[in-house]
């Protein structure tokens, strides 16, 4: 099968997935709704009672919330993958020369595309409620190229759960795991005032080198330690693995 021909196969697939998507609008407004809403929770109600050191709180914050949306919003790509999993979608495809790289392509360009949307929202009300980035084009560019790896990443992520978890419930309830994982890190709160067990898990789990990161690019600080490496490490890591779990996975379904 010629390159042209996949490139059309995913192009097909990603606007139905696109279809589904503004068939069902209520998931896409609370995908943006919710990390917008926490913005604003944190940094207009309870942003006077934090201490993040010499940080103004919206700049602190806003690199956590943004992770936050990336994982949260991506989890509905993973939903939308287990119906088609267990709907009987898939068995139609089995009789089409439809590569399985172009399906699941087409899930995870869907689940980037809502999510860039939901990201630039969540900017505005960013902007709205005190964010100063001091950033240069450089570490703008650096961010961006660090956004997508982690937003490829969780989206694959997402689509593996999909593809491997035998309904959408249960595909959902561990979706909604993953931004658990997000608080769990240096998003909202330095990692330095968290009870021991609690900083060791902190600072040893993929969000915590990624926030750390993409903070001190946006507030113009050096990058602490080897935060940035850790952060290509972990998430280049995760988006190769589960890409060929991913792959692996559903083939052997459709063996099945």
């Amino acid at each position: 099968m010629s390159m042209i021909t996949t490139m059309k196969d995913i192009k097909t697939m990603f606007w139905r997935c696109m279809l589904k998507v503004l068939r069902t609008p209520q998931a896409l407004v609370i995908s943006i709704a919710i990390p917008a809403i926490l913005m604003f929770l944190f940094v207009v109600v309870m942003g006077g009672s934090m201490d993040v050191g010499d940080y103004n709180v919206a700049n602190f914050i806003v690199p956590g919330i943004l992770v936050y949306s990336l994982v949260q919003s991506t989890s509905t790509t993973g939903v939308s993958m287990s119906q088609d999993m267990t709907t009987g979608m898939v068995n139609r495809f089995r009789s089409m020369a439809i590569p399985s790289s172009a399906f699941l392509t087409g899930h995870v360009l869907s689940g980037v595309l809502t999510t860039i949307v939901s990201t630039i929202v969540l900017f505005a009300v960013a902007f709205a409620s005190g964010f100063r980035p001091t950033a240069t084009l450089i570490d703008w560019l650096v961010i961006i190229g660090l956004i997508l790896l982690l937003l490829f990443s969780i989206t694959w992520v997402s689509v593996f759960i999909g593809v491997t978890f035998p309904d959408a419930e249960s595909a959902g309830g561990i979706l909604q795991l993953l931004p658990v994982l997000v608080f769990l890190s240096s998003a909202i709160s330095p990692t330095e005032t968290m009870p021991r067990f609690l900083r060791y898990l902190a600072e040893n789990q993929p969000f915590t080198p990624f926030v750390n990161t993409i903070r001190a690019l946006m507030n113009g600080y050096a990058i602490p330690n080897n935060d940035l490496q850790l952060a290509l490490i972990w998430w280049g890591g995760i988006l190769v693995v589960t890409f060929l779990a991913t792959i692996r996975a559903y083939k052997n379904k459709l063996t099945v």
